[in-house]
């Protein structure tokens, strides 16, 4: 028997018995569609969490600094040294001290980040109001919503443009004094933008103004490597120099864990509307094994074989699967995008930042429609076996 008339016989048998083929192949799309639909939100929660801790570029980025160790120090030695490994791109030294902010009579403590226009623009800092740093050399100063809002002012705008008075202690290990001695510099620095980041004051000034004050060792220093394949084996050749190295790689790696597991979690709640779809499509087959009893007599007194009537079966079970799956996965990406357009929506209305919660990367999509083929082929296995074995004598008997 060809399988274009398998398939035209199944379809018929199918549209005999609409209401109970139609509530068979639903159970199946709420299933599927459940399923997906939760996957979707784990993949959603992943994909926000990694984008809040780092953009692609970050994930190349080593942070390197001394530690505790007093033996080893970072300058331009050690930049160069780190430069020359095979797999470092471009290194880019930092500088952090303590700071006090002062502004139109208010004063808060901070802390006072050097950093370099490539850094910047790995790290894209959000600026709620104003621009970020015009040059390495500039007199100018971004500061965070933490500061501004301590220092009194509650409109960031209305900071920018004015004159910062920043005290900041060099210590002796950034000056490279061996006698312990500590620096002290005052002076005042133009507030070109404000900073989303951040729950404790600071501010971010050019590396060059601060290098002029008299600073020749480094906080620590970011490495760029060419790969993310490179990432790991640079690590372990800086450790092995002494120094401490973080990657925000490892914390996304460690998040990644987490929400694999977090996903398998809602599968396993998704599995459960899969199992009671499964009793349904079996009930509904073997139902139908019953009403066709005489039908599959008549077959095989007219030649069909038993390879015939098994793919009959397997055929409807299939036809109920496929069409339930694919419905139910449109139906959850519809309802997925209507949320996601409502929280778009939402968050724009209050000034928050859009994020997309539920995501269907293709391997979702091949998956769920894989599990409605593997859930119709399972439950109908039984059923057209039994069919298959009917005797013809006995079924044309069958009352």
């Amino acid at each position: 028997m060809k399988y274009r008339f398998i398939i035209k016989l199944a379809f018929k048998n199918l549209r005999r018995y609409k209401l109970r083929t139609f509530l068979t192949a639903g159970g199946v799309a709420i299933s599927i569609g459940f399923i997906t639909f939760l996957t979707s939100l784990g993949y959603g929660l992943q994909k926000v969490s990694t984008d809040q801790i780092a953009n692609m570029q970050a994930l190349q980025i080593l942070d390197v600094d001394t530690g505790k160790s007093k033996i080893v120090s970072i300058n331009n030695d050690t930049i160069n040294k780190f430069s020359n490994l095979l797999g470092v791109e471009k290194v880019y030294p930092v500088v952090n001290v303590a700071g006090n902010l002062g502004l139109q009579g208010s004063k808060v403590d901070g802390i006072v980040y050097g950093k370099s226009q490539d850094v910047l623009n790995i790290e894209k800092p959000k600026i709620l109001a104003g621009k970020t740093l015009s040059s390495d050399n500039a007199d100018e100063i971004l500061v965070n919503e933490t500061a501004v809002k301590k220092l009194g002012i509650t409109n960031y705008g209305d900071s920018l443009g004015h004159d910062l008075d920043l005290k900041m202690v060099l210590r002796p290990e950034l000056l490279g004094s061996s006698q312990g001695i500590t620096k002290t510099i005052e002076k005042k620095y133009r507030i070109v933008g404000v900073m989303q980041e951040g729950s404790s004051p600071y501010v971010y000034l050019p590396l060059e103004n601060l290098k002029a004050l008299g600073i020749v060792n480094y906080s620590g220093a970011k490495v760029k490597v060419t790969s993310q394949n490179n990432v790991d084996k640079i690590k372990l050749l800086i450790e092995h120099m002494g120094f401490k190295v973080s990657s925000v790689k490892d914390t996304v790696d460690q998040v990644n864990q987490f929400f694999s597991v977090f996903r398998i979690v809602l599968t396993g709640f998704g599995l459960i509307a899969v199992i009671v779809s499964c009793i349904g499509m079996f009930n509904t087959l073997t139902i139908s094994l019953i009403e066709k009893t005489r039908e599959i007599g008549i077959m095989k007194s007219l030649g069909t074989t038993k390879k015939d009537i098994r793919k009959i079966f397997i055929t409807e079970a299939l036809l109920i699967g496929v069409i339930g799956g694919i419905v139910g996965m449109i139906l959850s990406f519809l309802l997925a995008e209507f949320l996601n357009a409502s929280i778009f929506a939402l968050a724009k209305s209050t000034g928050n930042t859009p994020v997309q919660l539920f995501v269907f990367p293709i391997q979702l999509i091949i998956v769920a429609f894989l599990l409605s083929i593997l859930i119709s082929f399972l439950t109908g296995a039984y059923p057209s076996r039994r069919a298959s074995k009917i005797s013809a004598l006995n079924a044309l008997r069958y009352e």
